[in-house]
Parts: structure tokens; C-alpha cells; sequence
């Protein structure tokens, strides 16, 4: 998801999750895939990613209210995103 909103994506050529699942579990025995997204989301917020645009990026629901009456721009999106590249 997170993919489209950080500059260079067509350069970006991500593995089948089946392949980074096998090969993680490889590596570190003792944690799983889903681990990284708590790392992903600490990251965020020590980049100053704002909680909307972080929430948007790792699927979270912002609540019933906020997906109703708020749309979320790709323009904010992608800015929020180059925080992450460093």
C-alpha cells in the first residue's frame, strides 16, 4: 500500500509476500512478518509522519466518521511518505 506514495516507486520491485513470509522466518526464527509493521508504524512517528497519513499506510481504520467525511489526498499522502526516505 505504502508503495505508490514514496518516490522512486517504479524503480521499487517488492517480493511475493509468500517469499519475504519463508525467507523472514529464515532469518529470524523467533518473530514474524507481522513484527515489521510495528517497526514500520515506530518509524513512522520518530519521522513525524502524521497519524492520518500513518494510520492510511499500514490499513488502519480511522474511524467510521473519519473514512466517511474524510478523503485523504495523494499530493498529502506522498509528501507524508518522503518523510520516510532518508
Amino acid at each position: 500500500m505504502l508503495k505508490r506514495y514514496l518516490s522512486g516507486v517504479d524503480k521499487l520491485d517488492f517480493p511475493r509476500l509468500e517469499y519475504m513470509r519463508d525467507n523472514f522466518n529464515k532469518i529470524l526464527p523467533n518473530h514474524i512478518l507481522y513484527d515489521l509493521r510495528t517497526t514500520f508504524y515506530t518509524r513512522c512517528e520518530e519521522c513525524g509522519v502524521a497519524p492520518p497519513a500513518r494510520d492510511e499506510f499500514v490499513g488502519h481504520s480511522r474511524g467510521e466518521l473519519n473514512n466517511t467525511y474524510s478523503d485523504l489526498s495523494d499530493e498529502y499522502l506522498l509528501n507524508e511518505g518522503k518523510k520516510l526516505v532518508w
